[in-house]
């Protein structure tokens, strides 16, 4: 695998990219905060991106299936550098209106280029390494959100903002150098000459059969749902507990524990997971993932609270490359797009639900019931779709029995 050129430079690609998407984010927050005074209008013109792409996802998944998966991300390269002009201008005239239009342009991008990533990984490793480069993946991407937010605030303390995002342009430009030199032979598209609408219901459609019959996906979907409840409101869980502990400084130690944990569980998954990624395992991992959620009760405790976090990053670290390689390979190659498309819609939708539902709790119910609230009902979820698939297990089996005799 790593002597696979197409591979290196995706990864390359992801690297430099993720690590300039942090920086500017922490470029996108020091702005607003100088030119928006409320809170919620900063939440909004955030959220924008992703929403802009939300309603762009069913199309950008018929088009990924259609095009050729390079071109998309050269596309959605040269898209990220031409937003980096509207934020200089933004920045000239300190106004948010050209900041917004930044903000589209890089949420539409995202929503082409992601999926995108995601299809091409399986047509550029063998099956059996599948595993190993999602994981590469999950690494790349956490060790770019430490490393970009770390470099974020170092460079506001000794750099403008107009620097700033020359640092972030400069890594989407060495992207989409890279980006060329990625040599894949896709084989002819499918052209569907049929004018069908391009909407979440109508690719829905397409797609639920298709993963009906695929098991180990849908379990794979629901499996995910515990670690979003607690990745949602990772951010104001972190500062609540720094409140709890009057402890400015366990922020950065609870973020690099996640981060170091992330990195080891990935390993695991390359270690134990790589023949057969069986569902008692799964069912196992998440259960951990409840564990380190209810924990957090005792948060006002630094050792509980750092245990709780590097628990959940061990945890998170070995589910999430397990769960990629069984949709990459348990979802025909044709559906990739819509179905990646598909699911970073939801996952969107999910994460701002989740992340107000948090929100909402720690304004009413208080941080420890929410964390048990939060606990309990991750293992109440896991413990109902291990039953349904024991369930199915059993009938399958005394149906086998009874063809035998």
């Amino acid at each position: 695998m790593w002597r696979n050129r197409n591979f290196l430079l995706l990864m390359f690609g992801l690297a430099v990219s993720s690590t300039g998407l942090w920086v500017g984010i922490i470029g996108n927050l020091e702005f607003l905060q100088k030119n928006v005074e409320s809170s919620f209008l900063q939440a909004l013109i955030i959220l924008s991106g992703f929403l802009v792409g939300i309603f762009l996802a069913p199309m950008a998944g018929r088009v990924i299936d259609r095009s050729v998966k390079r071109n998309i991300l050269i596309y959605a390269g040269i898209a990220r550098c031409i937003a980096i002009l509207f934020m200089y201008l933004a920045i000239a005239t300190n106004s948010v209106w050209w900041m917004l239009v930044y903000t589209f342009i890089i949420g539409i991008s995202g929503t082409f280029s992601n999926p995108a990533m995601q299809t091409m990984i399986p047509l550029i490793v063998s099956k059996e390494q599948l595993l190993d480069a999602n994981s590469v993946n999950v690494n790349i991407f956490t060790g770019a959100r430490i490393v970009g937010t770390a470099l974020g605030g170092l460079m506001l303390v000794g750099m403008s903002l107009f620097s700033l995002y020359t640092v972030t342009l400069i890594s989407y430009v060495l992207l989409l150098i890279g980006t060329f030199f990625i040599k894949v032979d896709e084989g002819p598209k499918k052209v569907d000459k049929k004018d069908k609408k391009e909407n979440f219901i109508s690719t829905l459609r397409e797609l639920y059969p298709i993963v009906r019959k695929q098991p180990m996906v849908v379990y794979g979907i629901f499996l995910l749902m515990p670690a979003f409840l607690f990745l949602a409101g990772f951010n104001l869980i972190v500062i609540e507990i720094s409140e709890l502990q009057d402890n400015p400084g366990i922020k950065g130690i609870l973020y690099t524990v996640e981060g170091l944990c992330v990195f080891v569980g990935t390993f695991l998954a390359g270690k134990f997971f790589k023949e057969n990624p069986k569902l008692t395992y799964m069912f196992a991992i998440t259960f951990i993932i409840a564990t380190a959620q209810t924990t957090l009760f005792l948060a006002d405790h630094p050792m509980i609270s750092i245990f709780s976090f590097g628990l959940f990053g061990l945890a998170a670290g070995t589910l999430f490359p397990v769960v990629m390689t069984i949709f990459q390979t348990d979802v025909p190659s044709d559906y990739h797009g819509r179905f990646f498309s598909i699911k970073g819609m939801v996952d969107n939708i999910l994460f701002q639900a989740l992340m107000l539902l948090t929100g909402l709790f720690l304004d009413t119910i208080g941080f420890k019931y929410m964390v048990i609230a939060f606990g309990v009902t991750s293992f109440i979820f896991v413990i109902i779709i291990m039953v349904r698939y024991l369930t199915i297990t059993s009938r399958k089996k005394k149906k086998t029995v009874a063809l035998t005799r």
